[in-house]
């Protein structure tokens, strides 16, 4: 008998896109999203900001040992849920009200920088960092 794999609301999924779970408020640790990048399988990493800078730099601690993974992509994206806006990171804006990413490394340790040109403490965000193990 051939099992067919449903979402929560019973609709059929197509079994060839790659699908991992991660709850959307929690640090856990990284997920294999099944994806192969140069014959390894790829994981990803979902990390939660709860407060944007104030016009001023941020730096989250990934927890990721930059010598034992390769990175594939960083994706971002602010949410405010007073009234549910979504700003995708990096944003460039016309009325220079930037909010930009940017990486560094520590002692190995992987750090995303997020740095806003307005006060947008009235946001928190969402990272993913997709990788390899070496």
């Amino acid at each position: 008998m051939n099992e067919v794999l449903k979402d929560k609301l019973g609709n059929i999924l197509n079994p060839k896109i790659p699908r991992y779970e991660c709850n959307l408020y929690t640090n856990e640790e990284p997920v294999k999203t099944g994806r192969k990048i140069d014959g390894k399988d790829e994981y990803v990493e979902k990390i939660s900001i709860l407060q944007l800078p104030n016009a001023s730099l941020l730096e989250v601690n990934t927890g990721l040992n930059i010598d034992e993974i390769n990175v594939t992509y960083i994706k971002c994206l602010a949410y405010r849920s007073s009234d549910r806006t979504y700003i995708p990171i990096p944003f460039i804006s016309m009325a220079n009200s930037h909010i930009g990413l940017n990486t560094k490394v520590t002692n190995d340790i992987l750090y995303l920088l997020i740095e806003t040109t307005i006060d947008r403490s009235n946001f928190s965000a969402q990272a993913e960092i997709s990788f390899t193990y070496k």
